[in-house]
């Protein structure tokens, strides 16, 4: 199986500033990075080929990138930029540093009404825009919906999503 990213206007890692790992997947790391001289934190996906390929995911990986280079908005985590090296592949996404919904529901166990309401308003914002452009996510759990500095919830992870079509309905 060959895994293939398109370059976007030759961006490789030595275009970033590694901070720290903010999460660990089945494939590699998540990191914070900086890109250089524009000093914009992002979040950098960087997956394991050959773990891809023993996974027999390369498939799942090369859809979700295909997907995240049709959707831009704010109610979702964008990506920028995907590049690979020699061992490799790497999505370049929005950084949010509130952390996802899990963390919070197990630190505060609850809600109040209003912020309920604000997060599901943001979670059907974001499907909305989704289920517009034919994607279906299949996927919304609190590890994959992340909370923004300013409060505001974003749908991540599109690892399962397919494009909707009439014979997969």
């Amino acid at each position: 199986a060959k895994l293939n990213f398109e370059i976007y206007a030759a961006v490789s890692k030595e275009n970033f500033v590694y901070h720290h790992c903010i999460g660990k997947g089945g494939f590699g790391k998540v990191w914070k990075v900086d890109r250089k001289r524009k000093n914009q934190p992002y979040a950098m996906k960087e997956m394991s080929k050959a773990r891809i390929i023993t996974k027999r995911s390369v498939k799942s990986v090369i859809n979700e990138r295909q997907i995240l280079a049709q959707l831009n908005n704010v109610h979702i985590v964008n990506m920028h930029y995907a590049f690979q090296d020699r061992e490799n592949l790497y999505l370049v996404m929005d950084y949010l540093s509130g952390g996802d919904l899990r963390y919070h529901i197990c630190r505060n166990r609850k809600f109040d009404e209003q912020t309920t309401r604000f997060f599901v308003a943001c979670l059907v914002a974001g499907l909305k825009y989704v289920h517009e452009k034919n994607i279906i996510h299949r996927d919304i759990k609190p590890e994959n919906l992340v909370i923004e500095s300013d409060g505001y919830l974003r749908i991540t992870d599109f690892g399962i999503a397919r494009v909707w079509r009439e014979d997969n309905a």
